[in-house]
């Protein structure tokens, strides 16, 4: 019987028998693809899991679902999704060559996404618009810490449709000190750079000192530290208007040229503001450590998923939930921020 467990490990076995190093693929897609697939069988079991908590948010049948895996790297979800059945499976992403990815492995594994957008949330909007189109749910897998501009996210997708499910997964997790110290470390080396690359703060020192070469080296440092989280175009706002962008965190920082942050840590209350116009309601949930590991590094998973497993799979109701879940929160590896 072809159920859904079996459709999963026949897709990990089918996984694990690519070889990613002749795939015709750019160089940087072969490698962030090659980390995924040696942790396919974890990966599988999160996106399995989001699936099947879709299928309960929009309490419908697969085939009746239209879903939306929104910058997901690789195509994996929406390969696994097509397997299951769903109806519809929309793939967003800017990257060309994580387009390139999910075109080449739903064609080797025969389930490829119906539809594939290069861009971000307002193409899907304007593609949603324009073919009539409302999806029942977002799922964006290690995504929302690198949106440049939340509140614009969420208002798109609000504006496809306001009963919108949305489902994100971040390794950005601000209950996990031990997370937050490894990502603040990323976020520095970005900021400040090496000797063989230029930091954040650098490359907006130089444009700033294009835009006024008048200025002092006082001011220029003054202005690349105060203009922290910002793209090019609105660092120039921002020095025209004197009015320095006062990050309250003090080491999130995105790339100038992109927008793109780097694992950029919010605390929830944050996300709760962000989506608070919009009539979302926001929970959070633990994730899960990988059990496809052998020796202390498995001892370890079940160790600290023994105190996940803990929590309560909805909002805690009592103080013995309530402190079940923050101590799940704060050994977490990644949470889940599911919004109705």
């Amino acid at each position: 019987m072809n159920t859904p467990d079996a459709i999963q490990s026949g897709l990990a076995a089918a996984l694990a028998g690519i070889s990613v190093r002749k795939l015709d693929l750019p160089s940087g897609s072969r490698a962030a693809l090659q980390r995924t697939l040696d942790a396919a069988e974890y990966y599988l079991d999160i996106y399995r899991g989001v699936l099947d908590r879709m299928l309960e948010m929009c309490n419908l049948s697969p085939d009746r679902i239209t879903i939306v895996d929104y910058g997901g790297g690789h195509g994996l979800l929406s390969i696994l999704a097509k397997k299951l059945d769903f109806g519809n499976v929309i793939y967003v992403d800017y990257s060309p060559g994580a387009l390139q990815t999910v075109q080449l492995l739903g064609e080797m594994l025969d389930a490829k996404p119906d539809i594939v957008l290069q861009g971000d949330a307002a193409t899907l909007r304007d593609w949603c618009r324009d073919n009539g189109v409302v999806p029942n749910g977002v799922l964006a897998m290690d995504v929302i810490e690198h949106i440049y501009v939340l509140d614009d996210f969420f208002a798109m997708l609000h504006e496809i449709s306001p009963a919108m499910k949305m489902i994100f997964t971040t390794a950005s997790n601000p209950f996990n000190q031990r997370v937050a110290r490894r990502l603040r470390k990323a976020m520095q080396a970005d900021e400040l750079g090496t000797t063989l690359r230029k930091g954040y703060w650098q490359m907006r020192r130089d444009f700033i000192q294009k835009l006024q070469p008048e200025m002092s080296e006082r001011e220029l440092d003054y202005w690349a530290d105060n203009t922290r989280g910002l793209i090019y175009s609105d660092v120039e706002r921002a020095v025209e208007s004197q009015s320095p962008n006062l990050l309250l965190d003090p080491d999130n920082t995105c790339n100038p040229e992109t927008g793109n942050w780097t694992e950029r840590i919010l605390p929830v209350d944050d996300y709760r503001q962000l989506l608070l116009p919009y009539g979302f309601s926001l929970s959070v949930l633990p994730g899960r450590y990988n059990t496809h590991r052998h020796g202390p590094k498995l001892w370890m998973s079940r160790h600290y998923n023994a105190i996940i497993d803990k929590a309560p799979s909805g909002e805690p109701s009592g103080l013995r939930q309530r402190r079940c879940c923050k101590k799940a929160l704060s050994v977490a590896p990644f949470i889940y921020l599911i919004v109705s």
